[in-house]
């Protein structure tokens, strides 16, 4: 699965902050443009010790904007989890970014509702029987084709122990409900959960004769659709290479229960298990994972506390007017986007040189690296389509939540990025798309169907299956820890989920990233994602403006 959210400064594969990325402490504190003032309040100096902690600096004052300061998206999400935490209440993370100072969140926050009474609530929520409402992120899935299946695929070197992986698979699978449960299209649409929750599949494949072959046999497995009516939410499959005797396995989620995020649950809790199973014993969890009906009433929390009025009004004006994107064979009726079909994928690799020389304008300049890939993207489909209003939809995470940040479901909206060239030699591009991408993160509790549906916002069926996809996949990287083996995560060569036209993903590495365009073939002839891929390649080793080029 797939996520974007922006983040300011270099995140690495493994999810960990980049220091030499972040300002310096107090002593060495940027020029903000602002007077340094102490926090004069509770609220204040709570909000203060937070970004000072999610930072990792000495202080922050009461008008310390967190961006300014260096902070991130990702890390503004766990700037809402710690407020959480430290006062019981649901802070969106678009909210920290229509208040980013201490002063203006501590002023939200004395009027945010708080959880009442969330111990008797998450017991009572745990035992409530009968039907689960689904949350719009989830529900919206259930308008998606069984074959939405998210692979997860590693090659395993060593003894792996049967016996104890299929147990780790029934562990992991009685843990989540949203694993085992039966989701129905009913309105509104709800999930039953099974007082018996049964036990994934997991198919032993034959042995097969090459590395190719191989994954050819295993993403044919996993990559079957999945009747999440019938609660059949995943499966598992392995097989092994003849030749080397490595174990090829992988996991199928259909994405109404995993995303992105959901990728470190996973590894976290089969890790877990697999090494509870082989020392011949349960696992035993540090806490039980939320319950569908807790994931639910914690999107309607966070969803009550955003001011959805104001985003929306943001959202009719900046798509008024946009214009279908491409000409002829790059842009399909509706009904063919939507529709499930073949793909194929192109990936092509940005060196270190390049990432390093843009994140050092990053930092100097204050835009963010999912800006500038952007702006490549941008710059691309203009190259291509020879239009000078680009519009494209970026996928947005909803995290910063306790509890949804420990929950099996689908944390995505979809908003749009609208990018307008100003002549032919655009040398404010990327800042100009920071200040868009900025105001999408506070508007983004609107997802982009809600604006398609709103007449005033002037959208044609054409306009909406025109627009491409990107992705920034910035979540927590987490090794698949089995005792005895090591396990090596596998890049599939397209993203076999996606089922719209055209995707473009960054996969950001310790010191590059990857480039993957995932196009539906019978929508795009392939020599289009390699042309992409060529022109967004181009862009970022021409580097930033006013910086020497490489090479």
């Amino acid at each position: 699965a797939v996520i974007m959210i922006l983040d300011r400064f270099p995140v690495g594969g493994t999810g960990k902050i980049d220091r030499n990325a972040l300002p310096a402490p107090d002593s060495q504190r940027p020029d903000l443009g602002v007077e340094f003032v102490e926090p004069a309040t509770n609220e204040e100096r709570l909000v203060a010790a937070v970004f000072a902690t999610v930072l990792g600096i000495d202080r922050v004052g009461t008008r310390d904007s967190f961006f300014d300061l260096g902070g991130t998206s990702l890390q503004s999400a766990a700037v809402a989890t710690r407020i959480d935490e430290a006062a019981d209440v649901v802070v969106p993370v678009s909210q920290i970014h229509r208040t980013p100072t201490p002063q203006g969140l501590a002023h939200w926050l004395t009027t945010a509702p708080r959880r009442t009474g969330a111990g008797s609530t998450a017991a009572q929520a745990r035992q409530r029987p009968g039907p689960v409402p689904l949350a719009q992120q989830v529900a919206k899935c259930l308008m998606s084709p069984l074959e939405v299946v998210v692979p997860v695929t590693w090659w395993i070197e060593g003894e792996l122990d049967l016996r104890a992986l299929m147990a780790a698979l029934g562990d992991v699978h009685r843990r989540h409900e949203a694993l085992h449960a039966r989701y129905r299209r009913t309105a509104p649409p709800v999930a039953l959960v099974p007082p018996n929750p049964g036990m994934p599949q997991l198919r032993l494949l034959t042995d097969a004769n090459s590395e190719q072959e191989a994954l050819d046999q295993l993403a044919e497995a996993v990559q079957q659709p999945l009747d999440y009516t019938q609660g059949r939410v995943w499966r598992a499959a392995l097989t092994r290479e003849k030749s080397t005797g490595r174990v090829l396995f992988g996991v199928g989620i259909h994405h109404i229960a995993f995303d992105g995020w959901s990728y470190a649950l996973l590894v976290r809790d089969l890790s877990h298990a697999y090494a509870a199973r082989l020392s011949g014993a349960a696992p035993v969890w540090a806490r039980p994972a939320p319950t569908l009906r807790q994931s639910y009433e914690e999107y309607a929390r966070l969803r009550d506390a955003a001011d959805l009025d104001a985003q929306r009004a943001y959202w009719r004006e900046q798509l008024r007017g946009l214009p279908r994107q491409g000409r002829g064979e790059a842009t399909a009726p509706l009904e063919q986007a939507l529709a499930w079909g073949p793909k194929a994928g192109h990936t092509v690799t940005v060196t270190p040189e390049v990432i390093r020389r843009w994140d050092r304008a990053a930092r100097e300049q204050r835009f963010s690296r999912s800006s500038y890939f952007v702006a490549a993207f941008a710059s691309a489909l203009r190259a291509v389509h020879e239009q000078d209003d680009i519009g494209l939809l970026m996928v947005v995470a909803k995290r910063g939540s306790r509890v949804l940040d420990s929950a099996f479901t689908t944390r995505l909206n979809l908003n749009c990025v609208r990018v307008r060239f100003d002549g032919p030699e655009d040398d404010k591009l990327v800042l100009r798309v920071n200040e868009t991408i900025s105001d999408l993160m506070r508007a983004q509790d609107v997802p982009f169907a809600e604006t398609a549906d709103d007449p005033a916002a002037g959208l044609s069926g054409e306009v909406v299956a025109s627009l491409p996809t990107f992705v920034f996949q910035d979540n927590v990287v987490l090794p698949l820890e089995l005792p005895g083996c090591r396990a090596e995560e596998v890049v599939d060569p397209y993203a076999r989920e996606v089922p719209n036209g055209l995707t473009v993903e960054v996969l950001p590495r310790a010191d590059h990233a990857l480039l993957r365009v995932t196009i539906r073939t019978d929508y795009l002839p392939y020599r289009f994602a390699e042309e992409l891929n060529g022109h967004m390649l181009r862009f970022l080793e021409a580097g930033p403006a006013g910086s020497p080029t490489v090479g």
